[in-house]
């Protein structure tokens, strides 16, 4: 059925819905409620106490924002039995827009005290003067101001939903099999999505809230579980060269830490073994993962196989290559480098090496799984960054051998719940501690009024001999080109957008239009070198240059490398240089505007600090205004900690899984119902029916299996598990 046949609903609604994101039916019903409305419940302000959790319906008698030392919206409602007053702290503006005097409003949360009762950022549905109550459980929908602005209010969607429910034949595309909802003793996905549009109590809407979060998670277990039982039955024995291993470990110039040792020890194991070997080797920046990983590769070459080292950028592959030839020499292993700007001749010259087998180990980029590259023998695929590839770039690559063994690479440590879900057909290894003297980086939030100080400082250290990275979140100064890093900005309310005001994000530096970019800041800082080299030569010396995403790539790599040499003092750069940078003279970085970026992103950042053997220092030069408000919690509980695992956690409950490693992942780990915080304890249990429903073939004939391997196939489409 087309929502265009939907009694009710003109040309203009259907505009307005199809610009929500509403486009079908089944756009509709998956259009949960948010809350509920337990009418049976709505309490009298008189007789509220100090940490009541409280709903109440009342009138806004006064309203306004509060200037002072941190601005506040204020308003006062009154019920008929007294008054409540309501604060705001976050998106004022907006806020001061909507709730009006005289405008009547269902606010719900719990009450404080403070000189009177009051709610802070409480929970707030306007409310209709007509609306009455009835005893019912109400669905209170997420309603955009597009849709507000068009009348369409809640008591439209409650309304539409009736119609929606009576029309005859309803179906869902794509829902998931009767026979595997009989065989979990589920209700049907439809008969769920009535009992939480059209609520009975709220015991059916919490076991359909349940079963639709299960079925939401258990296409991705249902697929982790089959690779992992498919590794069983594949893979090959083959016989490590441990001496080889040994006598590479003699000629570093270190000791492996006991964790580097643990995941090496871990990894050759399961080369060693007999069915495939597929791990996620994580660890902090400069925790010395590739280290093991050319331990391993040197295995696997002794055994006679080849190896391919994959990394996203080709400053990564070149810096690789140079650091790790002089062990693979020494070992009598011959190593190439691949990228895409590699002379077609030297380029011939690898392929034929690669194919006849003369080359035992590739590193390279994206040009490793070209459709002109082809191996003798490959028998182990390492990839570092891993989140930086596609599923398809990643199976193009391991298509090139006969079932591989393969080692994926994160510097950004993955939450555990995302680890079961995403990588529970890989061993996870972790290795926790740093090389021994490596310093802790200082990090420290300066306020935006310190600006001009920081510059003075940055300047001085400079030219002693410091070198500083500046990072913007802006390529350019029209505000095109945003550094691949989404907004950290708090809405009003919950996550969830719980003020009831679609759109609800408070005016951040992500929004406001005046974030500085990479041209804005080197302007800036050449602007103070040449004010203050009159009276400061070394300060006259320094040089200023600007890296992103969006230069020719043999430009940036030279700025980098003049970086590297000195011969620039203050680097402004983008997130470009996450990744596949190491300076290890460079001990200074300031972050321009870090609400910007997640936390795993700026724990990357600043791993491009204190990669040698002295102090280093963080700056994040924290917003004005409402934004540094926003921030200021998130920023602090960043600065406090160096351990990236914690930091995952962090990012994982303040942004949520979508954005935990950028953009190319994001699609894999965003759902409708299921949440990554709390919901963690159904993952295991849906890995365990997934396994339950793999391993009983009696319950299942042939058709039903057809019919639900295909509906837990094409769920997602992109980037389905984020491994290979």
């Amino acid at each position: 059925m087309d929502l265009a046949n939907l009694p009710g609903l003109g040309p203009k609604r259907l505009e307005k819905l199809n610009k929500s994101g509403l486009n079908s039916i089944t756009d509709l019903l998956y259009n949960i409620p948010r809350t509920y409305l337990d009418q049976t419940k709505v309490s009298k302000i008189a007789d509220l106490h100090d940490g009541d959790r409280a709903v109440v319906i009342g009138i806004i008698t006064r309203a306004g924002i509060v200037k002072g030392r941190m601005s506040r919206f204020m308003a006062v409602l009154t019920d008929g039995t007294g008054e409540i007053q309501l604060l705001f702290f976050r998106g004022t503006r907006f806020i001061a827009n909507k709730v009006k005097p005289g405008t009547r409003w269902l606010v719900s949360g719990v009450v404080g005290s403070y000189r009177g009762l009051q709610l802070v950022h409480p929970d707030m549905q306007p409310f209709d003067e007509g609306e009455a109550f009835n005893g019912q459980i109400l669905p209170v929908y997420p309603i955009s101001e597009i849709c507000r602005e068009a009348k369409m209010e809640q008591r439209f969607f409650r309304n539409l939903y009736k119609t929606i429910f009576n029309f005859p034949g309803l179906t869902l595309p794509n829902a998931c099999p009767h026979e595997l909802t009989d065989y979990l003793h589920f209700a049907p996905v439809m008969d769920n999505l009535r009992a939480l549009h059209m609520p009975k109590d709220f015991d059916s809407i919490y076991k359909a809230k349940r079963e639709l979060k299960i079925l939401e998670l258990l296409p991705f277990c249902l697929r982790m579980v089959k690779r992992r039982e498919n590794q069983k039955i594949r893979g090959h024995e083959r016989q490590i060269d441990l001496g080889n291993v040994m006598a590479a470990k003699a000629r570093l110039p270190f000791q492996l830490t006991t964790g580097q040792d643990a995941a090496l020890s871990t990894i050759i194991d399961g080369l060693n073994g007999k069915k495939q070997f597929h791990a996620l080797l994580q660890g902090d920046v400069g925790c010395g993962k590739t280290v093991v990983a050319m331990l391993a590769i040197m295995a696997v070459c002794g055994a006679g196989e080849q190896c391919a080292l994959m990394v996203p950028t080709d400053i990564l592959a070149r810096q690789h290559f140079k650091s790790l030839k002089p062990f693979f020499d020494a070992a009598g292993i011959r190593v190439h480098l691949l990228v895409g700007a590699t002379p077609a001749a030297e380029k011939k010259v690898i392929l034929g090496e690669l194919q006849m087998g003369l080359c035992n180990v590739v590193i390279g980029t994206h040009a490793l799984f070209s459709k002109d590259v082809y191996f003798a023998k490959l028998g182990f695929v390492i990839i570092d960054e891993q989140h930086r590839f596609g599923v398809s770039q990643r199976e193009a690559l391991l298509a090139k051998g006969d079932y591989p063994d393969m080692l994926v690479m994160s510097a950004t440590p993955i939450p555990r719940s995302l680890a079961m879900t995403l990588y529970g057909d890989l061993k996870v290894i972790s290795i926790k501690e740093k090389p021994a003297g490596r310093k802790p980086i200082k990090t420290r939030l300066v306020n935006a009024a310190k600006r001009e100080s920081m510059k003075q400082f940055i300047c001085k250290e400079a030219a002693g001999g410091n070198l500083c990275y500046w990072i913007a979140s802006r390529v350019n100064a029209d505000g095109s080109g945003a550094s691949n890093s989404g907004s950290a900005a708090g809405s009003v309310g919950s996550s969830t957008n719980s003020a009831g005001f679609a759109g609800s994000s408070t005016d951040s530096a992500a929004n406001d239009g005046n974030a500085r970019s990479v041209d804005d800041i080197v302007n800036e800082m050449r602007s103070f070198i040449a004010a203050f080299g009159h009276t400061d030569a070394n300060i006259a010396r320094l040089k200023v240059a600007g890296v992103h995403g969006q230069m020719d790539d043999r430009e940036r790599d030279e700025i980098i490398k003049r970086f590297a040499a000195g011969e620039i003092q203050i680097l402004v750069a983008t997130t470009v240089i996450e990744v596949g940078v190491n300076v290890p003279t460079a001990n200074l970085m300031v972050i321009d505007q870090p609400d910007r970026f997640g936390l795993a992103q700026l724990h990357q950042l600043r791993g491009r600090v204190g990669r040698g053997n002295q102090e280093a220092w963080c700056f994040l030069m924290i917003p004005e205004g409402e934004a540094a408000e926003t921030s200021m919690e998130r920023l602090s509980q960043f600065a406090a900690t160096e351990d990236g695992f914690e930091i995952a956690e962090l990012d994982l409950k303040t942004r949520g899984a979508g954005n935990l490693e950028g953009n190319e992942q994001s699609g894999a780990w965003v759902f409708r119902w299921f949440d990554w915080i709390h919901d963690q304890e159904l993952i295991s249990q849906t890995l365990e029916r997934a396994d339950h429903i793999l391993k009983d073939g009696s319950a299942f004939n042939e058709t039903a299996k057809e019919k639900i391997q295909a509906w837990y196939n094409e769920k997602p489409s992109a980037n389905e598990d984020g491994v290979h």
